[in-house]
Parts: C-alpha cells; sequence; structure tokens
C-alpha cells in the first residue's frame, strides 16, 4: 500500500489528495476503506485537499507540524 507522506515515528500518514480523483463516490468509498485499515494498525490519516495545499500551504504545515508534535506527546 502507497502512503503519500508517512510519518513512521507518530504513525500518521498525510494523504495529499488531487484536484480532481477525490470527488468520485467510488474513489471516496475506496478511500474510507483505506482509511479505516491502517486505522486498526494504529496509524491516523489526515488528508489535505489539493486546494488547500495550493490556496494555504503555510496552514496546511502548521497543521500537520501540529499533528504530529500531538501524536509524540501521547
Amino acid at each position: 500500500m502507497y502512503l503519500d507522506a508517512y510519518a513512521e515515528r507518530e504513525r500518521v500518514d498525510f494523504e495529499l489528495d488531487g484536484a480532481t480523483a477525490h470527488g468520485d463516490p467510488w474513489q471516496r468509498e475506496v478511500d474510507l476503506r483505506r482509511d479505516a485499515l491502517l486505522a486498526t494498525r494504529g496509524i491516523l490519516v489526515v488528508r489535505f485537499a489539493h486546494r488547500r495545499l495550493v490556496r494555504e500551504p503555510e496552514r496546511v504545515r502548521e497543521e500537520a507540524l501540529a499533528i504530529l508534535a500531538n501524536r509524540r506527546s501521547t
């Protein structure tokens, strides 16, 4: 299984969702099943939409770093 950006220490997978691919209901179902499988293995999946990556890169970065810091402290 391919993970976009996996932080092994914190067990967080950051998925960088494409601009159009994830609007499809079938693809959304695939994503939900995959996320559930990863959760059973203790991996948190965090998805960032393409629109946010392009329009709010600094905010996305801040959120990602906060999530990682939170996972380290637990």
